[in-house]
């Protein structure tokens, strides 16, 4: 297994075209990076396309299940490639909470 499995996340999401959705091994792929047992579908479309994936139930209770910072990050990275992180990682901060990590795929 490679180091990449070893790291997991409060968020995962792949990027897809608007007219698709994810076959099973890019939901298991996603799941598994998930910290956790439990996860909660997530979706965000942007202009061209959508980030579809997963939130870590407990990091969804951290954030009381507003998830607007989130999506505005999501958001910003699908319409903008200059927003674009190399190794597909991304952090939010919440007050009180801390940062939610977040690893979102093209």
């Amino acid at each position: 297994m490679g180091s990449d499995m070893e790291v997991t996340y409060g968020v995962a999401l792949k990027e897809k075209p608007l007219d698709e959705g994810l076959d099973r091994w890019e939901v298991i792929e996603l799941f598994d990076k998930l910290h956790g047992a439990s996860g909660i579908p997530f979706e965000v479309q942007a202009e061209n396309s959508v980030a579809m994936g997963f939130i870590n139930r407990l990091d969804a209770e951290f954030m009381n299940y507003d998830y607007t910072k989130v999506e505005e990050l999501v958001r910003r990275v699908l319409n903008d490639m200059q927003y674009e992180s190399p190794d597909c990682r991304y952090s939010v901060h919440f007050k009180n909470v801390g940062d939610i990590d977040i690893w979102l795929s093209r």
